[in-house]
């Protein structure tokens, strides 16, 4: 097998939560070797949350959301209230390629860790920041989870039905993988430059201005006529039908988008209905768009007859765009996701196994990458601090005595 394309690659993890984890996690499948810092006094935030019944009294490095966002990473306990764990970290930053971070702002640098200090030990260090609002302007100072973000952007405002409340937008802590997702980019980017120029960089990354990224249309729209882009529910500015519509079964549903004439009359054809694509109220993309309320109600009708994987099979046999909407049970079993090795089976020590989804990431070279479970709490503290730093076991100890390992 051909080594990883992140292989050599060391990160320093300070991140918690989401965003920052997530980011770090995809790095450790690629192969960099990615130290977590955690500690006893300040547990991983989803390490604290509610643990499924299935898992009860087993190591909470198995809580859904940390070994989801955590897996194929190495964990160090260091207590950051001690004087001696900071200059642990300067002594480690010998062998670190990228620090990553995600406190409020200001954190790193009162613990004299922020970039300025630490590129004074290693010119060439990259250092992630990640925070809500960025590490500049009149909110610099501000903390936010994903909903707080998704309303500043401007993505709650605009998605809902036109007659209903704004709505957060997708999954729970979507703008926390936006983020990540921009942040690997930047991330890969500094690589490439310090592979090239031997700089190392500062990366400032807000997850307010990664989400904006993902929102052109709105932007553009007030620039050219002023108009404020409104909720629109399922509905497309040009094609009709466009939407998700209700299938046989409980709380079953399809996705159907038409984008031309051909696509329509196809449809007609798939329901049965072939006189339907003669009716004047829906001959064109027009007059689709126009009376959506009735061509949602007749397409409804008939997609209620049918199970939500039928519909689709016969719809995308006909050339028409559909997908099932699929819940989780749906998605563990899918044959599609399992052939293309999306769902991972992660051994723990013990031989149990938990299935995760896999990074997006699939190079024709090497994979999908690294999939190993996410570590307990200062278990590679040994390998970290003596086979990586040289210390003795009794160094380690003592440290671990004074509770700056801990």
């Amino acid at each position: 097998m051909q080594k990883l394309p992140l292989e050599n690659i060391r990160v320093l993890d300070f991140t918690q939560v989401r965003m920052g984890p997530q980011l770090t996690q995809w790095l450790a499948v690629m192969g960099a070797e990615v130290i977590k810092i955690e500690s006893k006094l300040r547990p991983d935030y989803f390490q604290m949350i509610a643990v499924s019944s299935k898992l009860s009294g087993q190591n909470n490095n198995r809580v859904g959301y940390f070994a989801s966002m955590n897996y194929g990473k190495l964990s160090i306990t260091l207590n950051m209230k001690h004087p001696k764990s900071i200059e642990l970290i300067k002594q480690m930053l010998k062998h670190i390629d990228i620090v990553a971070e995600n406190f409020r702002t200001g954190v790193m640098e009162h613990w004299g860790l922020g970039y300025e200090d630490l590129k004074k030990i290693k010119p060439d260090i990259i250092f992630y920041s990640g925070s809500g609002f960025g590490r500049t302007g009149p909110m610099k100072d501000v903390p936010a989870f994903a909903p707080v973000i998704g309303g500043f952007s401007g993505f709650v405002f605009e998605n809902g039905y036109p007659d209903g409340e704004p709505a957060e937008p997708g999954c729970q802590g979507w703008t926390d993988s936006i983020g990540a997702e921009q942040g690997l980019f930047a991330v890969l980017a500094a690589l490439y430059h310090r592979s090239k120029t031997g700089e190392g960089q500062y990366l400032d990354l807000s997850m307010v201005e990664s989400e904006l990224a993902f929102a052109p249309e709105a932007a553009i729209e007030y620039a050219m006529n002023g108009k404020v882009r409104g909720r629109v529910g399922n509905r497309d500015d040009v094609m009709a039908p466009h939407g998700c519509y209700r299938c046989k079964g409980v709380d079953k549903w399809v996705a159907i988008a038409v984008s031309n004439d051909e696509e329509w009359v196809a449809l007609c054809k798939s329901m049965g209905n072939s006189e339907l694509a003669k009716d004047k109220r829906f001959s064109d993309a027009l007059c689709r768009r126009d009376n959506q309320d009735e061509l949602d109600r007749l397409i409804e009708d008939w997609t209620r007859k049918h199970d939500h994987y039928e519909v689709m099979k016969r719809l995308q046999e006909a050339g028409v765009m559909a997908g099932a909407s699929l819940n989780i049970e749906d998605l563990g079993s899918d044959p599609h996701l399992k052939e293309r090795g999306f769902l991972v089976d992660i051994e723990y020590p013990d031989k149990t196994k938990i299935r995760r989804l896999a990074s997006p990431l699939n190079l024709s070279s090497t994979g999908r990458g690294i999939y190993k479970y996410a570590p307990a709490l200062g278990e590679h503290n040994r390998y970290v601090f003596g086979e990586l730093m040289g210390m003795s076991d009794e160094e380690i100890k003592r440290l671990e005595n004074e509770e700056v390992l801990y």
